[in-house]
């Protein structure tokens, strides 16, 4: 009978309307949906119904949906592009991409005689790899300084982290973090599911011998990362020789992987240790380095011989950044915990294995780009780790594009990529329908009955000093810019393994450079990153390149363009005023701009989409999501799909069009809201479900589940339920609904 009622309301309608056809072509994510579904009961089965059906998960993959099926139809297009031979006529730029991927391709050259342990120049350029034995470590020179010349080098992180962050009190500074862990990334429109080998290397320490795996031939059971450290060490055994037995080695990679492991828990502070404070201000949001030396004698006198201000002149050797003893560091609570336990940690440890486990984490990280046999050893830990290990070809794409991660050679594919693969009419329209979503957005502000006058007039403020960074770098349009950005990174069509190290330092330097002046137009993301991001910091939206594609934008139907890349756009925006964005001002500055009486009415309606995702079953895994740790994206979402409608229906409410495709018919309001549910189709494993259930219930920076996420939506719009038809205390159309924005 219900399915009845929806039949119906559009057969009534479609008296006063004009019918439109379409093959499955215009919109082949008909293929997808359960039309057998009654849409009032479950939207998303309805429009995603057989999506997992036509795209059954593989070995080893969590989660396909249209995130990842792009970002995989991009990365051939890329392939397409590097794999070409390199013309002169190509800027510098594009043919250092194409030299360092025919470096990485090329197995056989990977493989030529002075390439074969190319770890080894890197244990002969630090003096030798002492887990091996063959050093004397009476004069073993081997400190902080070398340390931080290691990370800087490769661009890893070795026991210390450093990132670039915002002063919150100075839209015009940044400062330089150090930490055990990378800062929290923006705000995204979707989950993170990192596809890069460093995750699974991060893990590994992260979550000790969670997956563990028996080797016969050790007789012992160890977890799959000490495998990758006994196999490397081994490997540089029979080149440089040791007069150390195997069984010797392995206690002493045992040794290394328990030290890895503890930096990465935050090393060790005894329980009757008094740690002084770094500075007598506890309001500080900054230190200098100057005072980090005076605590480091302080707490630790002359056994740990650390210089702060060497220490990051070296980390920062390849920007342009000054380092003197003034140069400031975030100060965030703990900072002064943070360090002393990793500092006492390594005071702990001898030289050997604190040497041995910096020299280690850096072949970890570079395994991927090292001779067949490291290669080998590190597929099979990929395995061990449930990661999917790409085809060649793919994995060098994938690098050199930066479909994940920050800024390197991934401009210089974009610059062909939107030259000869890109319809850049695309940008005109999706500037234009940022902008129309953004006028609509400043009304909603207006119209809202829990804000006062004067929270109102900051919120118009900050809606009119939001940035949007749209498709690529400017820059990159003009060749001798482009080629200028990378006059420092050399690469040779022959050592991939020193390219993939300098690639590695540029990625860093690059971010890190940014130090010295804030700059809200930087980009910091690829243009193939298939994402959104919105950054409290800087009130700035990025909008890749790798965005502008179907199924997110079409660029040719309204209805469809609206309800999916135009509800990402007010999902962005919606960040600017969730509950973390109101304590930023219009620049970035943390200066909370709502009044007591808009604060009380924002805590009473934020509480109804708690409890409201806090009731949602997974029932694969018999769990529930935390509806506070998923409370700022549920409520973008909210935000961003009824933004999005709002700005539709005004500028598109003349027309009582009814579309036919391929024999399946629905109004204009239908299919705006069938654009947002298919968008959401995805196929999830156990293993990603219960990765989501973890993040969602211990941190505040987490998304719904993609059937909650449509479900969860369109049951708090009454327009929905207009649109469908939906009986009042249905499941899609309840009687009680939650709305903020």
């Amino acid at each position: 009978m219900k399915r009845l009622i929806f039949v119906v309301a559009l057969m009534v309608r479609s008296i006063y309307a004009k019918t439109l056809f379409f093959t499955d072509q215009d919109f082949d994510e008909i293929q997808y949906m359960n039309l057998s579904v009654n849409p009032c009961d479950d939207f998303y089965e309805y429009t995603c119904g057989n999506f997992q059906n036509a795209h059954p998960l593989q070995d080893n993959e969590e989660l396909i949906d249209y995130f990842t099926l792009l970002e995989s139809s991009l990365t051939k297009i890329g392939n397409d592009i590097l794999k070409n031979e390199i013309s002169t006529t190509d800027p510098v730029a594009l043919q250092k991409a194409k030299a360092a991927y025919q470096a990485c391709v090329s197995e056989d050259l990977l493989d030529t005689v002075h390439l074969i342990n190319p770890e080894i120049q890197v244990i002969e350029q630090y003096n030798g790899f002492p887990i091996l034995g063959a050093n004397n470590l009476e004069n073993e020179s081997f400190g902080w300084n070398e340390i931080a010349d290691l990370a800087s080098e490769f661009g890893i992180s070795i026991f210390f982290t450093p990132v670039l962050t915002y002063d919150t009190l100075n839209a015009s500074r940044n400062v330089l973090r150090i930490s055990t862990d990378p800062m929290e990334i923006p705000t995204q429109f979707r989950p993170m599911l990192s596809q890069t080998y460093e995750e699974a290397i991060e893990k590994s320490f992260i979550v000790k011998a969670n997956q563990k795996e028996k080797l016969t031939s050790y007789k012992v059971e160890v977890s799959a990362m000490e495998i990758l450290l006994r196999q490397l060490v081994l490997k540089m055994k029979k080149t440089l020789g040791s007069s150390r037995s195997d069984s010797v080695l392995y206690d002493s990679v045992a040794n290394v992987y328990s030290f890895l492991t503890g930096i990465s828990n935050g090393g060790y502070i005894d329980e009757n240790a008094t740690i002084g404070a770094i500075t007598d201000d506890p309001y500080a949001i900054s230190v200098t380095l100057k005072q980090l030396n005076e605590w480091t004698i302080q707490n630790f006198g002359d056994t740990i011989q650390l210089d702060w201000v060497e220490y990051v002149k070296r980390l920062l050797q390849y920007t342009y950044v000054d380092v003197d003893e003034n140069f400031l560091v975030l100060h965030p609570n703990g900072l002064n915990q943070t360090l002393y336990g990793i500092l006492n940690w390594v005071r702990m440890n001898d030289i050997e294995i604190v040497k041995s486990a910096a020299l280690l984490r850096a072949f970890t990280y570079t395994a991927a780009d090292s001779d067949s046999e490291t290669r080998n050893y590190f597929e099979t830990f990929l395995n061990s780790s449930g990661k999917i290990i790409f085809p060649r070809w793919e994995y060098c794409s994938r690098k050199i594009m930066d479909s994940t991660g920050t800024l390197s050679l991934g401009l210089a594919v974009a610059y062909d990529y939107q030259l000869n693969q890109f319809d850049k009419t695309k940008l005109e329209k999706v500037a234009e329908l940022i902008s129309n979503i953004q006028t609509n957005f400043k009304v909603m502000i207006e119209e809202s009955d829990w804000m006062d006058d004067t929270s109102k007039a900051a919120a118009q403020i900050k809606a009119n000093n939001i940035i949007n960074l749209l498709g690529f770098p400017e820059f990159i349009l003009k060749q001798d810019l482009l080629d200028h950005f990378y006059d420092n990174l050399e690469i040779t069509t022959w050592n991939h393994y020193s390219n993939a190290k300098k690639i590695r330092a540029f990625q860093q330097s690059y971010t890190l450079n940014m130090i010295s002046e804030r700059n809200r137009y930087a980009w910091e993301k690829s243009p193939f990153d298939v994402n959104a991001y919105y950054n409290r910091q800087n009130n700035r939206i990025i909008f890749p390149i790798a965005m502008l594609n179907p199924i997110f934008f079409r660029g040719s139907l309204n209805e469809l363009d609206y309800g999916r890349f135009g509800m990402i756009i007010a999902h962005e925006i919606t960040h600017g005023f969730d509950g973390q964005g109101y304590l930023y001002n219009p620049d970035g500055v943390i200066k909370p701009w709502w009044g007591n009486e808009t604060k009380e009415n924002f805590s009473n309606r934020i509480q109804c989409f708690i409890d409201q995702y806090s009731n949602y079953s997974i029932p694969e895994i018999n769990a529930t999501l935390s509806g506070s740790g998923s409370l700022n994206e549920n409520i973008a979402d909210n935000g961003g799909l009824r933004n999005a409608y709002g700005t539709f229906k005004k500028l598109f409410n003349s027309t009582n069009d009814v579309y036919n495709i391929s024999g399946y018919q629905v109004t204009q309001e239908q299919l705006f809201f069938v654009g947002y549910g298919t968008m959401w189709c995805n196929s999830e494993s156990i293993s990603y479900l219960n990765s989501l259930v973890n993040t969602c219930n211990t941190t505040s920076s987490c998304h719904a589940r993609a059937s909650m996420r449509v479900n969860g939506v369109v049951s708090n719009m009454e327009e929905f339920g207009e649109a469908f038809g939906c009986p009042t205390g249905s499941a899609m159309n309840p009687t009680i609904k939650c709305k903020l924005w």
